[in-house]
């Protein structure tokens, strides 16, 4: 392992790791003073990244206390970098060693840290897969956002009886059918959790829209 300093971090608590061009201005980004960096196999990397991860208490030990930041609290508890020297993820655990959040790094940042640390030594991590992640969407942040927005308007419309909503929504998206008011919901459903794409987005501006004339 080695110290790497002065980097911008902006953990998210997120099934999938969002690249840096996706963070909010909203997010809480972490100026690092100084923190580890580990050199492991693209294997190790790749297990991190697609399952929910819990390290040996050993690991944590070399961890504990050694990420320090500018402003704030003075340290992260349990705080790392890994890199397989093609990406560079930070990733935060808890004291019972499950990834809490993870973070990807700005692009120059990470570039300078592959070409910095090329002779560092590869490290076996102890570690234990547990649950696999959802399998990724390849939707953005904002893209997500929308989907879930949408899923929980149309099932609470469904729930409430706002059974003209749920046709109008639906007469937006598809043509107009002899379908059932029952088959239209969980169609409507069904194509937004996965086939999401454009015409959802179309949806997602009218939603919110006609909620801002309500106003």
């Amino acid at each position: 392992m080695t110290c790497i300093y002065d980097i911008l971090l902006n953990f998210l608590d997120n099934d999938n790791l969002i690249d840096f061009y996706e963070w909010s201005s909203e997010d809480t980004l972490e100026h690092i003073k100084k923190i580890y960096l580990f050199k492991v196999s693209t294997n190790t990397l790749k297990d991190f990244l697609n399952y929910k991860i819990k390290v040996d208490k050993s690991f944590l030990l070399r961890i504990e206390d050694k990420t320090t930041l500018y402003k704030g609290k003075n340290t992260l508890k349990y705080a790392c970098l890994f890199t397989d020297m093609n990406k560079v993820i930070a990733f935060e655990f808890l004291e019972t060693g499950e990834v809490i959040a993870k973070s990807s790094l700005l692009l120059d940042e990470e570039d300078d840290i592959i070409m910095e640390t090329t002779n560092l030594e590869e490290e076996t991590i102890s570690y234990q897969k547990l649950d696999k992640y959802p399998k990724e969407t390849f939707l953005t942040r904002q893209e997500q956002f929308k989907r879930k927005y949408l899923l929980k308007e149309i099932t609470s419309s469904y729930k409430d009886k706002n059974f003209d909503k749920i046709l109008y929504y639906y007469e937006e998206v598809f043509e107009k059918d002899n379908k059932t008011l029952q088959e239209k919901y969980q169609l409507l459903l069904n194509d937004i959790k996965n086939n999401y794409n454009n015409k959802y987005d179309l949806l997602y501006d009218i939603v919110r829209l006609s909620y801002t004339n309500k106003r």
